[in-house]
């Protein structure tokens, strides 16, 4: 019984507000393994009723990760870091490369193809969504998009 009363505590302690984001296609760049950033990619729905503000990913991969965009000014393409990212009620938002993308800084290891990489999503309202996506080599990504 004390066993039971433990693990109930322990599975209240880890509910965290539900948060109803399905993620597809999502994948982490491979790159040569003296690389310090990276990009994921991925596209995200929110299947509620409300909008989800995106204000923070952690991943243990990385030191940071930042959500950054890709922003036309004149005739350059720069890239840009936002704050956070409102993913409307019932629609989808696609990370994609020349776009919206996540930043991965500081990593901690080499990412390899073959490797998988834990993001965390976390809103303003304090609800937290986890994802896990496969390290796809830079060389390889063209064949990771054709099958999806």
């Amino acid at each position: 019984m004390k066993h039971l009363a433990a693990a109930m505590l322990l599975l209240v302690a880890c509910v965290r507000p539900l948060a109803a984001l399905e993620f597809n296609k999502g994948f982490v760049r491979g790159l040569p393994p003296t690389q310090t950033t990276t990009a994921a990619f991925f596209t995200v729905r929110n299947s509620q009723q409300e909008s989800w503000v995106l204000n923070r990913v952690i991943s243990p991969a990385a030191s940071r990760v930042e959500i950054h965009e890709h922003v036309n000014r004149g005739d350059t393409l720069q890239m840009r870091q936002r704050a956070s990212l409102t993913i409307p009620a019932g629609e989808e938002v696609v990370f994609e490369p020349g776009g919206l993308h996540l930043m991965l800084m500081g990593l901690t290891a080499p990412l390899r193809e073959g490797d998988s990489v834990r993001l965390e999503f976390h809103s303003e309202t304090g609800a937290v969504v986890e994802a896990v996506f496969p390290v796809i080599s830079v060389i390889n990504e063209h064949h990771h998009h054709r099958h999806h």
